[in-house]
């Protein structure tokens, strides 16, 4: 028989409230580090990773929408993966920038959500387009309903010509359809306002016009006169073709001096488009040119070509260089019978408003690489300026002169363009006089004062470069005073990767530019010598612009300004070397970045004398290695507490990557730093707990004491 013991079980109760206590103590210091974490990362997209992969989910994941998948797209699955190892020591966002886990914060998760929406959008734009093409298809004329083989054999260009005809009546809606199959054409195509040409995937035209003295061009907008020997452009408008391949059937014969299959010609091309109002051109594969244009535009405005591929150029062996080099890929002219010989018009009317944007320019498997592929040759004193002339986000894989050549240019942007220039051991075609990827270079070929090149803009391009003889950069004039003025010309945030042995060529030369010349924060990595400016005049801007592992100057001012009044400023990270050959311009130093109050006084001192070169810059080592380049950069920490964002530049097999890589000042401790409502407050809370516990347990350890 138990008898009750007040005093006992209060005791006992008092032991075991303490116990429970002390555990209940030990169970909240085990949850710290969880509930630390949560404090830390609350904002991490591990947080939304299920509802994130919900949106995701949703998307259509037919073979067919994910083989059209945009670039953004891939983007965001690089998102996706990145949300998957937010755990590791970087991750990567939407937008290709690496963070530290402890910056991620909602706004990567927002981006994630934008990009997964945007996804959808694209597929609903897929479909959509799907739709609207099977419409086409179903309301167009078809070239084959006018009587087209469609089997290469047969020529077509009859029933082509008939089929644009009816849609210029208005017939199919002005719409014509090239199902699958390859279309002869013996004669040249004549395209009419208002139609609209789309061509299957498969759809191919192959041009079979091989007539000796006689303009071998697919498609044009003029029509010739009665005994045919000359074109009439006419003016034309509302015009786009779209889809499928232009074969120029330029390739060389096996001794190399014709075109194989077209002996008779002198060039061959796929459109000649002159005085005419807009007019686009997408989503086409141009072939094996000889000789010339692909496309030409002559007097007209309002041209667009997007997202297409022009692929080899036929050279024959017996060509001089200066025949070489007038050969563009796409030509953007005044119109004039000197840029087109078959044309009755002459009246130099110009080109404006064109875009070329989206497109790869590379060799094919029967002819090598292009030229040029986009601009201009020549120039005149009757002629307008072409003007407004937009080139963005090409690709010029391994352009044999230029990627962009222009002369008498008025308002031009080459902008977020891809430029590679391989070794001769690497190219089909290969000018030992060297290469210029952007050149816009006026030359003399009249007495009269032309109107040359101005307003023109080079910004945020990649330059790839292995040959020893090739410029990133050309803008110049030739030495005749008579010529005119070269002005207004911006180079900026460019980056150019010169990975040349014994390279021979400045990266950026500036030659005889007259007034407004801006060069800033371009980006250069090895070669010679990064920026030469030489017998230029007018305001001179040289500004930020950083330099790497140069074997030469880093810039050279020669023969420019020699009367001192006009200053030229710079504000560089490195080393450099400015030559200067008459030493009576100023240099006024206005470097702001990365320095503190003290140091800016001392430059202010510094910069008093006429002639005033600052070596107080920082190094910057950059190391090259086969596979990609890497950056040490040592950063002097003025101020405490701050973050300082860094871009890099890494270049690996011709592609490049931006990124944007956070770095604290002050390496901190982060227990010290972690606010109130984190891991502090419940170490306060458990050590509050602990005591609580401890104290009953004495307490009952000793009543219990006593009652035994």
């Amino acid at each position: 028989m138990k008898y009750f013991v007040p005093n006992e079980v209060f005791s006992i109760r008092k032991l075991k409230v303490g116990t429970c206590s002390v555990l209940l103590a030990i169970s909240i210091l085990g949850s710290q580090g969880i509930l630390s974490d949560e404090v830390v990362t609350s904002s991490s997209p591990m947080a939304t990773k299920e509802s994130s992969n919900a949106i995701t989910n949703d998307l259509d994941n037919s073979p067919t929408v994910n083989q059209n998948r945009s670039a953004e797209m891939i983007a965001s699955n690089s998102t996706t993966n990145g949300l998957d190892n937010s755990l590791s020591v970087n991750s990567i966002s939407s937008n290709g920038t690496i963070r530290s886990n402890s910056q991620l914060d909602n706004r990567t998760v927002e981006s994630t959500v934008i990009s997964t929406n945007e996804n959808k959008s694209y597929k609903e734009d897929v479909i959509s387009d799907r739709i609207i093409k099977k419409e086409f298809e179903d309301t167009a004329l078809s070239v084959k309903d006018y009587g087209a083989v469609g089997d290469g054999i047969h020529d077509d260009r009859q029933a082509i010509q008939d089929a644009i005809d009816a849609a210029a009546q208005g017939l199919g809606g002005g719409n014509v359809y090239f199902p699958e199959g390859t279309y002869l054409v013996k004669e040249i195509v004549f395209l009419k306002s208002h139609t609209h040409l789309e061509l299957n995937e498969k759809a191919t035209i192959l041009n079979g016009i091989n007539i000796k003295n006689h303009p071998s061009i697919v498609f044009m907008t003029g029509l010739f006169t009665d005994d045919g020997a000359q074109v009439e452009w006419g003016p034309t408008e509302d015009i786009s073709y779209s889809g499928g391949t232009i074969d120029m059937n330029g390739a060389l014969n096996e001794e190399g001096t014709k075109a194989k299959n077209l002996p008779l010609i002198n060039s061959s091309g796929a459109f000649a488009i002159g005085n005419s109002n807009n007019v686009t051109i997408k989503n086409v594969t141009f072939k094996d040119s000889y000789q010339g244009h692909a496309i030409q535009i002559a007097g007209s405005k309002n041209v667009l070509v997007d997202n297409s591929r022009f692929l080899g150029q036929a050279l024959p062996k017996t060509m001089k260089d200066g025949q070489i080099i007038s050969k563009e890929s796409i030509q953007i002219e005044p119109l004039t019978r000197k840029g087109f010989p078959y044309a009755l018009n002459d009246d130099g009317k110009k080109s404006e408003n064109v875009t070329i944007q989206n497109s790869y320019f590379g060799k094919s498997d029967k002819s090598g690489e292009l030229v040029t592929a986009i601009g201009t040759h020549y120039q005149t004193l009757s002629t307008q300026n072409p003007s407004n002339i937009k080139i963005l986000n090409n690709h010029f894989d391994n352009m044999m002169y230029a990627g962009v050549r222009f002369t008498g240019f008025t308002d031009v942007l080459i902008k977020g363009n891809r430029f590679d220039k391989k070794v001769k051991g690497e190219s089909v075609h290969y000018r030992e006089s060297g290469a210029a990827l952007v050149n816009a270079y006026s030359y003399k070929n009249t007495k009269d004062l032309l109107d040359l090149n101005k307003q023109v803009v080079i910004a945020e391009n990649i330059f790839n470069i292995a040959d020893p003889k090739t410029k990133a950069i050309r803008v110049a004039k030739d030495s005749a005073e008579y010529l005119g003025k070269v002005s207004d010309i911006t180079v900026t945030k460019n980056v150019i990767n010169n990975n040349s042995k014994e390279t021979e060529q400045p990266n950026i030369e500036l030659l005889r530019v007259s007034d407004n010349l801006v060069v800033s924060e371009n980006s250069i990595f090895g070669g010679k010598e990064g920026i030469v400016i030489e017998d230029s005049k007018g305001k001179i801007t040289v500004l930020n612009n950083q330099f790497y592992n140069l074997s030469g100057k880093y810039i050279s001012f020669i023969k420019s300004n020699a009367n001192g009044k006009e200053p030229v400023i710079r504000d560089s990270d490195g080393n450099f070397n400015i030559v200067t050959e008459n030493g009576l311009y100023k240099i006024v130093t206005n470097n702001l970045s990365d320095k503190n109050e003290k140091e800016k006084n001392k430059e202010e001192k510094q910069s008093n004398s006429n002639n005033v070169i600052d070596s107080n810059q920082k190094n910057r080592e950059f190391n090259s290695s086969k596979d990609n380049r890497q950056m040490n950069d040592k950063i002097d920490n003025k101020q405490d507490n701050k973050t300082e964002e860094v871009n890099y530049k890494i270049v690996g097999d011709g592609r490049e990557t931006e990124n944007h890589i956070n770095k604290s000042k002050e390496i901190v401790d982060v227990k010290q730093k972690l606010p109130k409502t984190g891991s502090n407050k419940i170490m306060e809370l458990f050590l509050t707990v602990t005591g609580i516990g401890l104290l009953l347990t004495l307490k009952g350890l000793k009543y219990y004491g006593k009652d035994k």
